[in-house]
């Protein structure tokens, strides 16, 4: 059925498709259809056919052709895409690095609710970060009705915080829980090393980054030898893998 409404044109069939042949491993015929969805307009199926050149998967890895596929989706209104694009600016890959080109994509993506863009920009403009503020605001449009509870015992100026929450909400966030995770990272730090096993808590500001990926941080030199000879950094450095790594271990 499905074939026969993609042989007729139906962009949605040829994602569909792309879709099965995906959750069967047979990446070619994936990327196949993904083509097909992607040439007839859907922003899906560009967002799909931008992860398989991200990835290599049924096509020739090509980081130039994934940002170009994730761009036509994010344009026409696809909050993954966005995402992944803001990713792409944000390490360098296929594109000139840009962390402000990064900032205006997760914002795009955070406007159509996506959950981690969401997380992102508030957890960001919760620690004013670099141009997050300046990216992330909102002004009248955060105008909700926002309890003592919440805005209680943060060290942020108000104005900032009402955006903080509207995020957190609007990517389906609860904001009490959330903004008391941020308070405790701000006073007592996180866990930043991607090192296998570090429990090493402190400020962003003190982990060094990679300097040949500039996404990996450690808490030292001891933990990026280690990672580098035998925790798999060096295999995967500036790769797809090492941000999905470096993303589980931050947020």
């Amino acid at each position: 059925m499905l074939e026969k409404a993609a042989g007729q044109g139906h962009a949605y069939a040829m994602d569909s498709l792309g879709s099965v042949h995906d959750a069967w491993k047979e990446h070619e015929k994936a990327a196949e259809w993904y083509t097909k969805g992607a040439e007839a307009g859907l922003p899906r199926a560009m967002h799909c056919l931008g992860c398989c050149y991200d990835l290599g998967e049924g096509v020739a890895l090509d980081y130039q052709a994934a940002v170009g596929w994730y761009r036509r989706a994010a344009e026409a209104g696809h909050g993954a895409a966005s995402a992944e694009l803001a990713a792409m600016y944000n390490v360098g890959r296929g594109v000139t690095r840009s962390k402000r080109e990064a900032l205006r994509w997760r914002r795009k993506a955070a406007d159509t609710g996506h959950p981690a863009a969401c997380m992102f920009l508030a957890q960001w403009m919760y620690a004013d970060r670099s141009c997050a503020r300046e990216f992330g605001q909102v002004g009248e449009v955060a105008g909700i009705a926002t309890s003592a509870e919440v805005m209680a015992g943060h060290d942020i100026p108000p104005d900032v915080l009402t955006d903080v929450v509207h995020w957190l909400r609007k990517g389906g966030h609860d904001p009490v829980d959330k903004l008391q995770v941020f308070r405790r990272t701000a006073l007592e730090g996180a866990k930043y090393c991607v090192n296998s096993g570090c429990e090493v808590v402190g400020h962003l500001k003190d982990f060094k980054v990679c300097p040949q990926c500039n996404t990996a941080r450690y808490c030292g030199d001891a933990c990026q030898q280690q990672d580098w000879t035998t925790g798999g950094h060096k295999a995967t450095c500036g790769t797809f893998a090492t941000i999905l790594k470096y993303s589980h271990n931050t947020h």
